[in-house]
């Protein structure tokens, strides 16, 4: 029987929050699937309508797994023929399906509810089949408070696996096993794309639907850069509410260096330091001396940071000639060198994103079009760009078409990589600064305290964290500043991040940091990837015992897969990226690793 490697997600109307979380699901895993809204314009109503939608003739599915929205969409969409001929069709391939939200009765092997609405206060657990099929996660589920549902009990546990337990014995998650052999995951609470139970349940679903082996590929990435180390940044005044630019600026400390060293060993996080050698240079100079205790700090404990070029003296860019622009990237390397500091080859981050488009200036601001050759010759192949900005598609053309924000794009022979900015500001070190800050660039917010602020950062920044979206966050050295002083605003806000995750994730499901090289390659991997999903240039099935990848482009091709011997073990799944040659590749389901065509890269 030859199964495709292909999900059918199927709606009533598309508007509904778990149709639209499905979707996010499956794009953000890179997973190939058809959605159909079955409300819209819907075909004569006939036996053979789901038969023509699922199979390419005997023994031939075209989808290896069913989601379905809602459990409306059976009962008021489909009449009773159709029902049938989806039924049939599951047995006869023998694919699994999640119903997405269902009202709790027999037929899903429930209870009538005995609770219906806001799920408030509602505890949720893993039961010991839950640990199974969820395998990346401790064992608690939060549900958030503004979550809908039912709590009812399962019929029997013969028939019904629950998964997720809530109050009362309740199955809010669970496996039915109908009497035909046909397995459905019923979930009894409704679901969006940022809620956080959705963010931890969807990849173990994948998982389950697809009975483990499937195109896609996910991780959990926490990349963290830190912008202007040795410069001096201005300072909050927060009696005045403004940004000063004289003395006393904000600029770490040799002690502060020490903390920064010493917390990256304690949480087993790398901090990617972007440097400007001009900062120290110029401390220097202020100072009067021949020793700046920062540099010797952070060089002393160079290994445990990773390192990127920032220029030389944090510069303004966008009208620099090519020569200078050539001249601050290569005097920053050099000054690196001398001062035994390795940057990241090939990288660079531009002070203020200088160089590069603006289009929220006014005017909006062109790309220097001195940039392509600067860059060219120094070799830098991965520039950093402001993931919140829309670029435009023409460097040169403002008003044109742009690129969404957070969209990687070519700049010259380099790839923009997006980076997030933080609620944390550029000029503030202590909570006071920070809050004050906040309180006046959004003078309309709630935030009646930074514990407020914090918490809707450490939401936004776990919903990243959540999205198998390898683009990195960035501060600025002023946040990791003033430690002694109550400063140090960094380290509350991560600190938080991070124990939060611990407390939801198994250890087999570490927070993974690449090198922005290996950001741009990842981001460059999922472009591909997706456009030839989207042009139907690739695909995959199973027969048998192994799985054929086929490649339609007259290139190579990078693939994420799932559930082979691919790539390397992650949450309790094998998984990591293919190469694909034009023309077919077949990787056994087991020992797809002990030679042969398949080479796994893990990223």
């Amino acid at each position: 029987m030859r199964i495709e490697l292909k999900v059918l997600l199927l709606a009533a109307t598309g508007d509904e929050p778990s149709f639209r979380a499905w979707e996010f699901a499956l794009e953000r895993e890179g997973v190939p699937f058809d959605a159909v809204v079955l409300g819209q314009k819907p075909p004569p109503r006939r036996a053979s309508r789901f038969r023509n939608l699922l199979t390419a003739g005997a023994g031939h599915s075209r989808f290896q797994a069913l989601i379905l929205a809602t459990d409306a969409l059976v009962d008021e969409t489909l009449n009773p023929a159709e029902r049938d001929e989806l039924e049939e069709l599951a047995r006869e391939f023998d694919l699994r399906q999640v119903s997405a939200y269902v009202y709790p009765s027999a037929e899903h092997g429930l209870q009538a509810p005995f609770s219906a609405g806001r799920l408030q206060g509602v505890a949720a657990r893993l039961s010991p089949r839950g640990r199974q099929v969820f395998p990346y996660l401790r064992g608690t589920v939060p549900i958030e408070a503004d979550s809908w549902g039912y709590l009812a009990a399962p019929l029997s546990a013969e028939s019904f696996d629950t998964l997720v337990v809530g109050p009362e014995g309740s199955a809010l998650l669970g496996i039915h096993r109908h009497p035909d052999g046909r397995e459905v995951m019923v979930q009894t609470y409704d679901s969006n794309p940022g809620q956080v139970q959705t963010q931890l349940m969807r990849h173990g679903q994948l998982a389950w639907v697809t009975r483990g082996s499937y195109l896609g590929y996910e991780r959990n990435y926490l990349p963290l850069q830190i912008d202007d180390v040795f410069v001096a940044n201005h300072s909050w005044n927060v009696a005045a509410h403004r940004s000063e630019t004289q003395p006393p600026l904000i600029r770490m400390t040799a002690a502060d260096a020490t903390h920064a060293a010493n917390w990256s060993r304690a949480r087993g996080l790398r901090l990617d330091l972007a440097c400007n050698g001009g900062g120290s240079e110029r401390y220097l100079r202020e100072q009067g001396t021949e020793i700046d205790p920062l540099l010797r700090r952070l060089v002393a404990d160079r290994e445990t940071f990773g390192w990127i070029n920032h220029t030389y003296d944090h510069t303004d860019l966008n009208d620099a000639p090519s020569s200078a622009i050539e001249a601050q990237i290569n005097h920053n390397l050099s000054w690196a060198q001398e001062e035994g500091l390795a940057f990241e080859p090939g990288t660079l981050v531009t002070g203020a994103h200088s160089g590069l488009a603006d289009l929220t200036a006014t005017p909006a601001q062109c790309e220097n079009p001195e940039l392509d050759a600067a860059l060219e010759a120094t070799g830098i192949r991965y520039l950093g760009c402001d993931a919140s900005r829309p670029y435009p598609v023409d460097p040169q053309a403002p008003d044109g078409p742009r690129w969404s924000p957070g969209t990687p794009f070519p700049v010259g022979p380099a790839l923009a990589v997006p980076r997030y900015p933080t609620a944390l500001p550029y000029d503030a070190a202590t909570e006071a600064q920070a809050l004050d800050r906040h309180r006046h660039d959004a003078p309309d917010s709630a935030a009646d305290s930074w514990q407020e602020v914090l918490l809707a950062e450490v939401t936004r920044m776990f919903g990243v964290l959540m999205g198998n979206d390898p683009r990195p966050h960035y501060f600025h050295q002023s946040n990791l500043a003033r430690v002694k002083d109550s400063g140090g605003i960094f380290y509350g806000l991560i600190d938080s991040l991070l124990d939060l995750y611990r407390t939801l994730f198994a250890p087999s499901a570490p927070v993974i940091q690449p090198t922005f090289s290996e950001i741009g390659e990842l981001l460059a991997r999922h472009t591909a990837w997706r456009a030839a999903l989207a042009s139907d240039s690739v695909d995959g099935y199973i027969d048998g015992s192994q799985v054929t990848i086929v490649n339609r482009t007259s290139a190579s091709l990078d693939a994420p897969l799932s559930g082979t011997e691919v790539g390397a073990d992650y949450g309790g799944t094998r998984s990591g990226w293919i190469s694909l040659d034009p023309g077919e590749t077949v990787i056994p389901l087991e020992h797809a690793s002990d030679g042969g065509p398949a080479r796994g890269v893990l990223r």
